[in-house]
């Protein structure tokens, strides 16, 4: 049995943890505004335009359609990470790399973890504590997934629903970023098949293409089976 110091340990360790985890989130927020931001003030309306097109082409949208709530904040995320200018630079890329920008240490190995996330097609396993966990269609790795704030309705989360989705790692733990979609089981296949076919064409361009690299320029074209 544990004695009277252990136990106080134990609290306060997790406490600790806890608080961390909410600068950590803080932080995020944050930084995401940030980045938003930096979008908004130094893009130009060409670059804004086009970026808007080129979503709507990768996922057969008609233009009004990015007046909606749901499109526009799938518009908002994939603009932010994956959208590439004409020279092939990603705008968080570009935010990183400008001197202007005074980023802590944690805010850079945060971006760094968005950086390298890409969208895909996760399966929700089974609940635990603190959210979900998860699994890629691509992969086999099992990922728990806390919920923010900011998630919708736990209710949506059922085991055996399908998600479109970016996760990345936040402080201790695996989070949400940005919108996520609600993916048709009936589908899955179908978007297997899709991806893998795309990727096995582009493959045949550039060898040293890899699966998030792939993801991160088409994974968008998930959405062109949302509904």
């Amino acid at each position: 049995m544990q004695n009277e110091h252990e136990s106080s340990v134990l609290v306060d360790f997790f406490a600790e943890r806890e608080a961390k985890q909410q600068v950590f989130n803080e932080m995020h927020e944050n930084l995401m505004e940030k980045l938003r931001e930096y979008a908004c003030n130094t893009l130009n309306l060409r670059e804004k335009v086009r970026a808007k097109h080129i979503f709507r082409s990768k996922v057969n949208l008609p233009s009004e359609a990015l007046l909606t709530p749901f499109w526009e904040a799938q518009y908002g995320i994939w603009f932010l990470l994956e959208c590439q200018n004409i020279k092939g630079e990603r705008i968080i890329e570009k935010y990183l790399l400008d001197p202007d920008n005074d980023l802590s240490e944690q805010e850079l190995h945060l971006a760094a973890h968005w950086m390298a996330a890409y969208p895909s097609v996760y399966r929700v396993v089974e609940a635990w504590e603190e959210g979900y966990r998860l699994t890629d269609l691509w992969g086999e790795d099992i990922i728990d997934v806390t919920l923010g704030d900011r998630e919708q309705v736990r209710s949506e989360f059922m085991i055996g629903q399908y998600l479109f989705t970016r996760l990345a790692k936040v402080g201790f733990i695996h989070r949400i970023i940005g919108p996520y979609a609600l993916i048709n089981k009936e589908r899955i296949n179908e978007i297997r098949r899709n991806l893998e076919a795309s990727f096995e064409r582009s493959k045949e361009e550039n060898s040293q293409w890899s699966w998030r690299l792939f993801m991160q320029h088409h994974g968008v074209e998930v959405l062109r089976m949302y509904q």
